[in-house]
């Protein structure tokens, strides 16, 4: 007997988790999924929430939380996707967040480990993610499995780029944006292109006043994703400076998009970003310039395949019956 697949996509409302939600979305609208049923879609993701899944869920298939916290009881084949780095931090890392954010955490993050041990698969969407699991919790290290966020090519769309450069960051205190929006705005001041500009997707109360009235700086606001795709589609240059993600979806649609992306010169960015990353050592701004440099006058080849979402969604949800 086939049992349907059940999917918990409750919390994609924001970041990476809405974009991973839109490749869903379209997976299965031309895939003609029937065999699938999305739970949560447009929900926020609540203590309540987790018991009313369970309830809705089923005794066997297959059951995929697309948020961290893998179903415990409903299933009997539990995969669960683990996208957020900030439930795997080193004490050093969670040391220096702020400490609302670090009580948040010390709620959430035994749930989600616990929750883990219930899991039949942990899908890690980098290597280095997959490392920060396995150094939590090295008895799962079997059922770690790692596979990029899927990204479709044709997710921006093909116009003529101007020479600016975009910003995609939702922005959050533990990503310390003030300090790298300052630091490119200087670094492009010093040796870039009076006429460049830098479009950041926040508004005025999000950023510090003399970032805001910077003459380069455009601040366009909160995008949903066909506005962010079209803005994406008219800037030349990404720049993406956090460093404690799981991912990091604008170094993958950058890649896929042929855009390049200035980001940190990690073992993770360069996995996800590929030949697209133009990388900087963090604190070091002559290197940060030199990224800004190669990025505004170097062309990349749109490079797709490493995301491709038929094959991701075949995997994590089983093929097509």
């Amino acid at each position: 007997m086939t049992y349907p697949v059940v999917v918990d996509a409750a919390g994609a409302v924001t970041g990476g988790a809405a974009r991973f939600k839109v490749e869903l979305d379209r997976y299965l609208a031309r895939a003609g999924r029937t065999d699938v049923r999305v739970l949560g879609t447009g929900r926020r993701f609540t203590p309540a929430w987790l018991v009313r899944r369970e309830l809705a869920g089923r005794a066997h298939g297959r059951h995929v939380a697309l948020n961290n916290v893998g179903f415990v009881t409903a299933g009997d084949d539990r995969w669960t996707l683990l996208g957020n780095a900030l439930n795997f931090l080193t004490d050093r890392e969670e040391a220096s967040l702020e400490p609302s954010l670090r009580a948040y955490l010390r709620q959430r993050t035994p749930l989600v480990r616990l929750a883990c041990h219930r899991s039949h698969v942990l899908v890690a969407p980098s290597t280095a993610m997959a490392e920060r699991i396995v150094r939590v919790m090295p008895s799962l290290h079997a059922r770690v499995a790692v596979r990029p966020h899927p990204v479709s090519p044709d997710s921006i769309p093909g116009l003529p780029r101007e020479p600016n450069i975009l910003c995609p960051v939702v922005f959050a205190s533990y990503k310390q944006m003030d300090r790298h929006l300052i630091e490119l705005l200087n670094a492009l001041d010093e040796s870039g292109d009076p006429e460049t500009r830098l479009r950041v997707t926040a508004n005025r109360s999000e950023v510090p006043t003399h970032v805001a009235d910077h003459p380069r700086v455009d601040l366009v606001g909160r995008l949903d994703h066909h506005e962010l795709r079209q803005l994406w589609g008219r800037n030349r240059v990404i720049y993406f400076p956090p460093g404690l993600e799981s991912f990091g979806y604008p170094l993958a649609e950058a890649r896929a998009s042929g855009h390049p992306v200035i980001a940190r010169d990690t073992a993770q960015n360069r996995e996800i970003a590929g030949p697209a990353l133009c990388g900087y050592a963090v604190g070091d701004a002559a290197s940060l310039g030199q990224a800004a440099k190669l990025a505004l006058t170097t062309d990349m080849t749109p490079d797709p395949g490493p995301f491709d979402p038929v094959a991701y969604f075949d995997w994590l949800l089983g093929s097509p019956s």
